[in-house]
């Protein structure tokens, strides 16, 4: 396949799920369309080959997408006064909070804790959480070697209960296809 279309086509969405309770439909298919704006390209580098090192682009593509809709966002917005610790996007006219996961370690515990812990401290202001995850290509070595995504639907009822006690109104994770699955072997 060549570079420039690689560079043009969008990241495709495999597959959604709600983890607990209900999420806005009019968000969850703005943020759909978000993910499936980014182009494939921000995954390699120049020279077509795939980065070997966090995606910054997939971040950067979903607020430039965010912002095409006139939403408001802040990134890597610190939800907790009294920590370092960060969200990649707040949404705060809708209360959601979204972590954008495309590196070979995702802390995905860490990252639905952050969330409820947010909208447990402050339920007037956060109500929703997001991961946006690979289906593909990123295998964790701690979980099996499952894809992320497919980790995620074995943590569920794990972690239901603890979004449910938060008062997380509805926790989405949108997958998406990693596009460095098609030059080679996969990640891990």
């Amino acid at each position: 396949m060549g570079r420039e279309k690689i560079k043009k086509r969008g990241l495709a969405v495999t597959s959604t799920k709600n983890l607990i309770g209900s999420f806005p439909s009019d968000v969850k298919d703005s943020l759909i369309r978000a993910v499936e704006s980014v182009p494939e390209g921000c995954f390699f580098d120049g020279s077509g080959n795939p980065l070997k090192k966090e995606v910054q682009g997939l971040d950067k593509g979903m607020a430039g997408a965010l912002t095409g809709y006139g939403w408001n966002f802040e990134s890597n917005f610190c939800p907790f006064p009294d920590c370092g610790f960060t969200v990649d996007l707040a949404l705060k006219d809708h209360k959601v909070l979204i972590e954008i996961e495309k590196g070979k370690s995702p802390r995905l515990e860490l990252d639905v804790l952050k969330i409820a812990s947010a909208c447990l401290k402050n339920p007037k202001h956060w109500r929703f959480g997001v991961l946006v995850v690979p289906s593909s290509y990123i295998k964790l070595p701690l979980a099996g070697r499952q894809f992320t995504y497919h980790y995620l639907q074995n943590l569920a009822p794990l972690i239901e209960p603890l979004l449910d006690a938060c008062s997380v109104k509805g926790f989405l994770v949108i997958g998406y296809d990693d596009p460095r699955s098609h030059h080679g072997e996969a990640a891990g």
